[in-house]
C-alpha cells in the first residue's frame, strides 16, 4: 500500500491544489466520494477498468468522458482522464484516500482525538475544544474517548502529532530515560 500511496500522491495533490484554486474544493470533493462509492460497489466497472488498458491511450481517455463525462467536474474528469490513459485507474482508492487529507488540510479541517484518563468535565471539554481549534481550524473534527489505562491527564492526537500529557505517558518517558542513562 505504501508504494500504492506514493504513486497516488502526485494526483491527490493536484487535485486538491486545482479545486482549490478553482474554488470548487466541496463540489470535487462530493465528486471524489461519489465515485468512491461507484468503484466499491460496481464489479463491472472494475472490470471496465480491465477491458480498457487493450484501448489506445486516446481512447482510454475518451472511453472516461463517455461513461464519466456529465456526472463529475472538469477536474475530477481530467484525473480519471490521466489516470486511465496511464492504465493507473486502479490508484483510485488511494488517490481517494489522500485527496481528503489533502482537502481537509486546505479546508482547515484537521481529525483531532482527545483521550483522557477519565470523564472529562463540560468546563474542561469546553477549554480544550476552543484551545484545539484555535490551535488547528475552525473546522478541525473533534473526537473524545476515555482510556484509564492512562492513569491521569490526557493524550491529543492531531494528524501526525501525538502530544501525551498523561500519567502513563510521564511514567514511560522517565523508564526510557532511566534505560539509556544504564
Amino acid at each position: 500500500m505504501h508504494c500504492e500511496d506514493e504513486l497516488a500522491r502526485p494526483y491527490a495533490r493536484a487535485l486538491a491544489q486545482a479545486a482549490r484554486t478553482l474554488g470548487i474544493l466541496p463540489r470535487v470533493r462530493g465528486d471524489m466520494e461519489a465515485l468512491a462509492l461507484q468503484w466499491e460497489d460496481s464489479e463491472p466497472l472494475r472490470g471496465w477498468n480491465v477491458a480498457l488498458g487493450r484501448l489506445s491511450r486516446a481512447a482510454r481517455r475518451a472511453a472516461v468522458r463517455e461513461v464519466w463525462g456529465d456526472t463529475f467536474s472538469e477536474p475530477v474528469l481530467l484525473l480519471l482522464e490521466t489516470l486511465a490513459e496511464h492504465r493507473q485507474l486502479p490508484l483510485l482508492p488511494s488517490v481517494l484516500f489522500l485527496f481528503r487529507r489533502f482537502a481537509d488540510a486546505a479546508e482547515g479541517r484537521l481529525d483531532v482525538q482527545l483521550v483522557f484518563a477519565a470523564e472529562p468535565s463540560e468546563a474542561t471539554l469546553a477549554l480544550l475544544t476552543a484551545k484545539v481549534k484555535a490551535a488547528y481550524g475552525a473546522g478541525s473534527r473533534i473526537r473524545t474517548t476515555v482510556d484509564p489505562a492512562l492513569g491521569a491527564g490526557l493524550m491529543i492526537r492531531a494528524g501526525n502529532l501525538q502530544l501525551d500529557a498523561s500519567l502513563a505517558g510521564r511514567l514511560r518517558r522517565l523508564r526510557q530515560a532511566f534505560d539509556r542513562a544504564q
